[in-house]
């Protein structure tokens, strides 16, 4: 269900929020397009169906999060069904817009909130739309959307002592860029390639990184040496990394 609403979510970003959020000029073609994506949002956030639809094209593809297909009809359906103030997207940015003949492509990033009795559930969605001229008008002809991994979860307070345990090399497979663990000012960081993020505890020596859904649980062998971890993926999956140095 949380997914399915999620599909409205994805349209009804506020008249405005491309334009504030992405100050970069566009060319009268591409701007023309935009327009058209407005035109749907706008349309989509009074429930006006008749205008709305008349954006779409009638074999649309619609690809959620979940990677289910959904049609036109089961999109116009459930905007039909759902109160105008239920979901909303905000803060669009990271636009781009590239144009091929009567072909056009949008992607974005936006910040999506729901409400669930008393939870509002945000997550961020990057979309890719495609539009095709037919005759004088744009249609939307195609929308894909998927979720990124931002975790929410909230880091409790450990002895920060035992971090020094942590810090060294790591491999999660030969020929991989090797992942190095230090401790900095009293924090747990972790680089592997160019990044480098902050881990944070879940536990006594479990970790999360806010820009990825899975956590970190590091092992010991029988003298309390740290030996790698295990990766607990979001999906129940699990990935065993070595301590190589």
């Amino acid at each position: 269900m949380l997914r399915f609403v999620c599909l409205i979510a994805t349209v009804l970003i506020p008249v405005g929020a491309v334009e504030a959020a992405d100050p970069q000029k566009f060319s009268p073609a591409q701007a023309e397009v935009l327009n058209v994506r407005k035109a749907i949002r706008e349309a989509g956030n009074r429930r006006d169906i008749a205008t709305f639809s008349r954006y779409i094209a009638d074999d649309c593809i619609f690809s959620d999060d979940d990677g289910i297909l959904r049609t036109k009809a089961d999109f116009m359906e459930h905007l039909r069904r759902l109160p105008p103030a239920y979901d909303r997207g905000v803060d669009a940015r990271d636009v781009i817009v590239h144009l091929c003949g009567n072909t056009a492509v949008i992607n974005l990033r936006v910040t999506v909130h729901e409400q669930f009795t008393d939870a509002d559930i945000i997550s961020e969605s990057r979309q890719t739309e495609t539009y095709v001229k037919r005759g004088r008008s744009w249609l939307l002809v195609a929308r894909q959307w998927g979720n990124l991994p931002v975790n929410f979860h909230k880091p409790i307070a450990v002895d920060t002592s035992v971090y020094k345990d942590y810090a060294g090399q790591y491999e999660w497979r030969p020929g991989d860029p090797l992942e190095v663990i230090s401790v900095r000012d009293g924090k747990l960081w972790s680089r592997m390639g160019g990044s480098e993020d902050e881990a944070f505890a879940l536990g006594r020596e479990t970790f999360f990184y806010k820009e990825d859904l899975g956590s970190t649980e590091f092992t010991r062998d029988a003298q309390g040496h740290v030996t790698g971890y295990t990766y607990h993926r979001v999906d129940g999956q699990e990935i065993h990394v070595k301590k190589v140095k």
